[in-house]
């Protein structure tokens, strides 16, 4: 079991690497487009659709990092105050919804991926697919720590469960 768990930390880790070095990159072409457009009098074709396509993965791999951390919006104010019994069932099956929504997601994402393939992107000329590819790819991460998730629930002593999953 601790290897899966090592295994789990160092993929949200490899995804939290990832998602800064996009930011990184979106930063840099940001500042690098307006000093080449309001400096040098001149623009350049690729970073505006670069810094599109990097936030695109950027979202959905932080997505399945903040969802591990347990860090989205949730209210749970009504689920608090439910006896322990009725606490956890309601996280199991909140927990199960979405898991349910990122299988959905990750089969017709990977089926839409597939499809966009002959497409091209107009100023870096790469394949769609590419683009496509990050809501698959996030819903693949979120569908195993979704996993994770519903197995601590399901095995936590109810009382201990609180409105955050944990």
């Amino acid at each position: 079991m601790r290897i899966l768990q090592r295994l789990l930390d160092g993929s949200e880790a490899l995804l939290v690497a990832a998602c800064v070095a996009s930011f990184v990159v979106m930063f840099v072409l940001g500042v690098a487009t307006v000093v080449f457009r309001f400096v040098l009098d001149s623009s350049l074709a690729f970073p505006d659709e670069l810094i599109r396509y990097l936030f695109v993965w950027m979202i959905a791999l932080g997505s399945a990092v903040t969802y591990r951390r347990n860090a989205h919006a949730a209210i749970g104010a009504l689920v608090d105050r439910l006896p322990d019994l009725w606490r956890k069932a309601a996280l199991l099956i909140a927990t199960g919804a979405g898991l349910v929504f990122f299988v959905i997601v990750l089969v017709y994402g990977a089926q839409i991926t597939v499809r966009v393939w002959p497409q091209i992107s107009p100023a870096l000329e790469v394949s769609m697919s590419w683009v496509y590819a990050a809501a698959p790819a996030g819903m693949a991460f979120l569908t195993i720590y979704a996993v994770e998730l519903l197995l601590r629930q399901l095995f936590a002593p109810a009382a201990t469960l609180r409105e955050d999953g944990q």
